[in-house]
């Protein structure tokens, strides 16, 4: 009896342990301002709360540091991170230079300037879900879009920080500098994103969220952008260019059990050998 009784109680703790390490996925909707720091400036950020608890800040980058010797070797700088109907875009530095037309300005951003982009630079968001998270990206929505959807979508699995946040980087050098692809393929790309959306449609209930990670890989940063073919060359050619904005995304923090949770699961085990005691 000693010995089935050991065995249901080390069952029952798994139990415990396991309902409570469980986590539904959390969606964020970046359809409005969010909380904005750095307001009108490149360099701002915004954050999201999830509709299950858990934030996420989101800065803008593009590469147009050293921008004058070419494309190339340019290197990564902030950006400005824009709220607009469908989504979030990025305006960045060369606004209106380097014959960059439908680029923009921060205050003076039309149509498709204020999506993200790889028009003479290339844009991308970087998603920071907090000191000690590790997210689980599933999904991401791209909202309005214009010429094609493609984007790229890589995770941070380095030390510490991204490299780019304080030191002179290129897109080049991502994969070599702690950033890895999502994809079993070995392919930072997606194409095709808005996954069957309406281009240049500013009706969110008919966004469509692409699955992304299928390797799970779980991360505190993320980056996604425009299809940027310095990071990770294309198999074919793809002259088209992407104008998108990101309207959403889902994830699941990391799986292991919260304080709260592990307190009680512990009293649980204390219950059930107090029982035993006494039935012995």
């Amino acid at each position: 009896m000693t010995t089935r009784f050991s065995h249901s109680l080390v069952a029952t703790f798994l139990a415990l342990i396991g309902i409570t390490g469980a986590h539904a996925a959390t969606s964020w909707s970046f359809t409005d301002g969010g909380n904005q720091s750095g307001s009108g400036a490149f360099g701002n950020t915004r954050t999201y709360t999830g509709d299950l608890g858990g934030s996420v800040t989101l800065s803008a980058w593009s590469n147009t540091k050293n921008s004058a010797t070419g494309t190339q070797n340019a290197y990564i700088e902030s950006a400005y991170l824009g709220a607009y109907s469908g989504g979030l875009g990025v305006t960045n530095r060369d606004a209106g230079t380097a014959g960059d037309t439908n680029e923009g300005t921060i205050q003076n951003s039309t149509s498709p300037g204020h999506t993200m982009d790889n028009d003479q630079r290339f844009d991308s968001m970087l998603f920071d879900f907090g000191a000690g998270a590790s997210v689980t990206l599933k999904t991401v929505t791209v909202g309005w879009w214009k010429t094609d959807a493609d984007m790229t979508v890589l995770a941070y699995t380095g030390t510490g920080k991204p490299t780019f946040l304080s030191a002179n980087v290129g897109y080049s050098t991502l994969l070599s500098n702690g950033w890895s692809v999502v994809k079993a393929s070995n392919s930072a790309h997606y194409t095709n994103a808005a996954n069957g959306g309406v281009s240049q449609s500013t009706n969110a209930l008919g966004y469509k969220p692409l699955a992304v990670n299928d390797l799970n890989i779980s991360s505190r940063y993320w980056l996604v952008g425009a299809l940027n073919t310095l990071v990770q060359s294309l198999p074919s050619a793809d002259t088209s260019k992407d104008f998108i904005k990101i309207a959403g995304v889902t994830g699941e923090f990391g799986r292991v059990p919260e304080p709260t949770s592990a307190v009680l699961a512990g009293g649980g085990l204390l219950g059930l050998l107090a029982l035993r005691r006494r039935r012995s």
